[in-house]
């Protein structure tokens, strides 16, 4: 309950910067961080070309370092409840020391008009690009499902 309560008054300040603070974009419109500009999407384009590390959420970078500006995509799955009464969500986006940080989170869906959602796990695809406008490519990229790093790769 207090979660729910802490993420409704974090949706009131999604304009506000992310650097560093868990303050999440909850619309599909760009934000700024740090000089970079982040897109987050509750789909991605295409399959994603790797395997679950033990469990079955997985995540992957596309780099795209030879557009204006170079950007990084982060394609991801994180497996959660039923499609229709939960969805994903960028909760923390930070730049800092050379690094780019993600967490992705599942939350209950307001969209959902179902009132009983059965327990069946059904995974959640999303993604993440980050255009580096002004701000330099990060050398590492750490990105978080809930509390658990799926994935840490360098750039």
């Amino acid at each position: 309950m207090r979660r729910r309560a802490l993420l409704a008054s974090a949706a009131a300040l999604s304009t506000a910067s992310l650097a560093g603070c868990p303050t999440p974009p909850w619309t599909h419109d760009p934000t700024e961080i740090d000089g970079a500009e982040v897109t987050f999407r509750r789909e991605y384009d295409g399959e994603l070309d790797v395997t679950g590390s033990g469990g079955n959420d997985v995540a992957e970078v596309r780099r795209r370092l030879d557009e204006d500006p170079p950007r990084l995509v982060v394609a991801g799955s994180l497996l959660d409840g039923p499609r229709r009464c939960y969805q994903v969500t960028l909760f923390e986006a930070a730049l800092d020391d050379g690094m780019l940080r993600l967490r992705i989170v599942s939350e209950d869906d307001p969209d959902s008009d179902v009132d009983r959602c059965s327990d069946v796990a059904e995974p959640h695809p999303y993604s993440v690009a980050v255009a580096f406008a002004e701000a330099s490519v990060p050398d590492r990229v750490v990105v978080r499902h809930e509390d658990e790093t799926v994935l840490e790769e360098r750039v």
